[in-house]
């Protein structure tokens, strides 16, 4: 079995998958983005010392969103230290290996993303819906579906959890295979992706195909759709697994650069953002806008400016461009999106400023 679920991410799974089989592939807070599980020798205090500081820097990995996070010098100090971050840890044993379970505090471990000037990626996180598509020496073109590996679809859930990012994968039903044919997936046809993607409303899709081009080399293409943009990048590796494993983390990877809160953008004078609700028809939609709103990563400051009817107005000071504010209100899907004004000399005020809010609709 692959190195990661040795390494004990499989015993995160169970929960995790109930949730991704429940819920639509749609932007997720991610709860246990500060749990980790990692095998030790012993309950001794040596093995635990050593796994929390191993933990403790693949809790940096998730939440700056910074796969190389560890080849930080000024992490180390903080690394030597991680028993300061434990809120809580146990013991499990499966199949005669002895796993400690982490719990760090999220507060404190985001004090020093603050204060090592890191970027931080709110746990508010898209849900990545996954087709995947492989050519074979032996057997050809074909889609890979879960029930025919499933251990490929195991490691790349376990990636999924290791890096924070919601990750779901296509039912293949008859559906499904009308909607996306093995010819578009291969093609990365991103008109049939939204299409088939209808039924499950995911905030981005991935394509991937791998193809293997020698008896132990594989290399893929993928292509990442998400926002009205898309992202094109390649993997390679030994072995299926391996590629597709590293086509994920890529993935990761521009999520993270597209909505981490970067430490430049708080020392930067944004300036106010005019953004204008509409729908808030009672007042607990009045208190869960506003209590969203002040609870963004991205968001310094709010200042409600007026109520009248179903619609309010708030000023919100943010810490980073106004593309990246769009980005992360686009992942709240009681949030709609409501067009632009021109007048009729067709003048457009700036977007985000009093004459030209941003709107939304609360549903």
């Amino acid at each position: 079995m692959h190195k990661l679920l040795q390494q004990g991410l499989v015993l995160q799974l169970s929960a995790l998958l109930l949730g991704a089989f429940i819920l639509p592939v749609q932007a997720r807070v991610i709860s246990d983005l500060y749990e980790v599980v990692e095998p030790v020798s012993s309950r001794g205090s040596t093995d635990r010392v050593a796994a929390g500081s191993r933990g403790l820097e693949r809790i940096f990995v998730r939440v700056t969103g910074d796969a190389t996070i560890g080849n930080n010098p000024d992490l180390q100090p903080v690394l030597q230290k991680a028993q300061q971050f434990v809120q809580g840890y146990h013991y499990t044993s499966e199949d005669n290996q002895l796993y400690l379970h982490l719990s760090f505090d999220p507060q404190a471990v985001s004090r020093q993303v603050h204060q090592l000037g890191l970027p931080m990626w709110p746990n508010n996180r898209p849900g990545t819906l996954v087709w995947l598509a492989v050519d074979t020496l032996l057997h050809g073109r074909s889609v890979l579906r879960e029930e025919d590996t499933p251990e490929l679809f195991s490691v790349l859930e376990a990636m999924a959890i290791e890096r924070g990012v919601p990750l779901d994968f296509p039912v293949m039903d008859l559906n499904d295979q009308r909607n996306m044919p093995l010819g578009a997936l291969w093609a990365q046809d991103e008109q049939a992706a939204e299409r088939a993607g209808l039924r499950y409303s995911p905030d981005a899709t991935l394509m991937g195909r791998i193809l293997q081009s020698s008896g132990h080399r594989w290399q893929a293409d993928w292509l990442l759709v998400h926002g009205g943009r898309s992202y094109a990048f390649d993997s390679s590796g030994g072995s299926m697994e391996e590629t597709a494993l590293r086509g994920v983390n890529q993935m990761a990877n521009v999520l993270a650069r597209r909505y981490a809160v970067r430490p430049e953008g708080r020392d930067a004078q944004m300036g106010a953002i005019i953004i204008e609700l509409t729908g808030v028809d009672s007042f607990a939609d009045y208190v869960e806008a506003l209590g969203y709103l002040r609870g963004l990563a991205q968001v310094s400051s709010t200042n409600l400016l007026s109520v009248e009817g179903d619609r309010m107005r708030i000023a919100l000071a943010i810490s980073v461009g106004l593309p990246n504010l769009r980005d992360t209100l686009a992942l709240n899907h009681k949030l709609r999106a409501d067009g632009d004004t021109i007048d009729l000399n067709g003048y457009r005020a700036p977007l985000g400023s009093a004459d030209n809010p941003l709107r939304y609709r609360w549903d």
